[in-house]
């Protein structure tokens, strides 16, 4: 094998508390080192701070996943880390990682000098990596175990972020005098003779100055958030099993928690299929410019007209946090033909970009994945897999997955963005091409800006009542 020019180097250190960074260093000059010693060039390094590779961590490792997205598409010709448990601490991630080397065909070294060009080498490494997860899957039995002790005792788990009602550095075991009142009031309007919304309960606390405890503004989100958790009623779950009550105080009591749970299920109704597909093509693009929230764009019908309209909602949070200010609301049609015509005046003037050659079809490798995981969930329904491999593999999968729909949407991009005519896309309202259409508007517009031009006006508004950021 040739010798690599093209090495990126993969560093990992679980907990940084402090982010000082230096277990990555640490990684990254033996890397060094070693790339030194082989004569291999370092291109690029890719660390992951701060995040766990275990079998029980579900966060995503960003830089790892680009280091396998770099290594696909030719950008490097070979992968140096420091040892196989900075890699992954899973034998089927692990599995993955060789087939990818194999396909790809890059080098790959450790500082502990494994070597995957024999099946002897592969074999070793499998090994440790086996003995990682090993090790991962022991000390995760003896933290669980050590949590279940302290629920059985009626001692909610002491970490996560401050909940509203519970003093701030009291892991869960002082309350908040003012903000329990709160919720107290809260429940009394939920489930009063004349029930109130969460809504009114969001403007009460507004109304009394009371902040998340992330220092925002009340919505009927964060309302319904603080009444769904077991910790405000004091109930103790474990893996979501409900195990017993808290030895320490709650906001509400148990029949109390009880009690507004029924109060918010009987208001609560399914959201229609289809709900969460984008519908309109300005979505997101258009800001409030008294405020700088994200507009709305809905149907509506005023005086017996129906029209397509872009308001600031008072749900709305805005840039700094704060709810949205209301005070916008525009017809679309005005605002979407001058935008309409800047976008194809703009790809007009444009020089036509040469087609890319081929791109590889990703089509069958992600409709065989979707067919391994749906295998993968009916062998766990039926019995035949255990809970710990099912969700491990389940993991590696769906990490792939996504990996292979963001490579193939990100080829869509370039290919709509470099069509000769891009033009005849913009023009194209076909439903199945609104994303596309939206990568088209992302290359000629950042954002506009929408003002309020008042209340039974007549004649047209003035072009200044919006304003278009391009990008630059």
């Amino acid at each position: 094998m040739a010798r690599p020019k093209r090495v990126g180097i993969y560093v990992r250190i679980s907990k940084d508390r402090k982010g000082r960074e230096l277990g990555i260093q640490r990684q990254e000059q033996a890397c060094r080192e070693l790339c030194a010693r082989l004569g291999w060039s370092v291109l690029k390094v890719y660390p992951d701070n701060d995040v766990s590779a275990s079998t029980t961590s579900s966060r995503r490792r960003p830089r790892y996943e680009e280091l396998l997205r770099d290594a696909r598409t030719g950008l490097l010709d070979g992968i140096v880390v420091h040892s196989v448990d900075r890699l992954t601490r899973r034998i089927s991630e692990l599995s993955g990682f060789l087939e990818e080397q194999r396909r790809h065909g890059f080098a790959f070294a450790t500082t502990e000098g494994e070597d995957t060009s024999t099946a002897h080498g592969r074999m070793i490494l499998t090994i440790k990596g086996a003995v990682a997860q090993q090790e991962t899957e022991r000390m995760s039995e003896r933290i669980n175990s050590s949590l279940l002790q302290r629920r059985e005792q009626g001692k909610p788990h002491a970490g996560g972020r401050r909940q509203f009602g519970f003093r701030a550095g009291s892991h869960f075991q002082e309350l908040d005098v003012a903000e329990t009142e709160l919720i107290r009031e809260g429940y009394g309007m939920l489930t009063g003779r004349e029930p109130r919304t969460p809504g009114d309960v969001a403007r009460y606390w507004n109304a009394e100055g009371s902040k998340t405890p992330h220092g925002g503004a009340w919505t009927i989100q964060s309302v319904k958030r603080v009444y769904r958790s077991e910790r405000t009623g004091g109930i103790i779950t474990y893996k979501g099993q409900d195990i017993g009550d808290s030895v320490y105080g709650a906001p509400l009591t148990r029949q109390q928690w009880e009690s507004v749970q029924a109060a918010l299920d009987q208001r609560s109704t399914p959201a229609p299929q289809g709900s969460g597909r984008r519908k309109h093509l300005y979505t997101g693009f258009l800001r409030c410019g008294n405020c700088g929230s994200a507009l709305r764009i809905q149907w509506a019908t005023i005086q017996g007209r129906t029209f397509r309209r872009a308001l600031c909602h008072s749900g709305q949070r805005a840039r700094d946090g704060r709810l949205g200010c209301g005070k916008v609301s525009r017809s679309l049609a005005w605002i979407e033909e001058r935008l309409d015509a800047l976008v194809e005046a703009t790809l007009l003037s444009r020089t036509p970009a040469r087609a890319e050659g081929p791109t590889e079809d990703l089509a069958g490798e992600i409709a065989l994945l979707e067919h391994r995981v749906q295998e993968l969930r009916s062998r766990w329904k039926a019995g035949v897999t255990d809970d710990e491999d099912y969700f491990d593999a389940l993991a590696h999968l769906r990490t792939e997955l996504r990996s292979l729909r963001a490579q193939r949407d990100a080829a869509d991009i370039r290919r709509s963005v470099g069509e000769v005519d891009a033009l005849a896309l913009w023009k194209d309202d076909d439903a199945e091409k609104l994303e596309q259409r939206r990568a088209l508007l992302a290359t000629v517009i950042d954002h506009v800006d929408v003002f309020s031009v008042g209340r039974g006006r007549r004649k047209p508004p003035e072009e200044d009542s919006i304003e278009v950021v391009r990008v630059t």
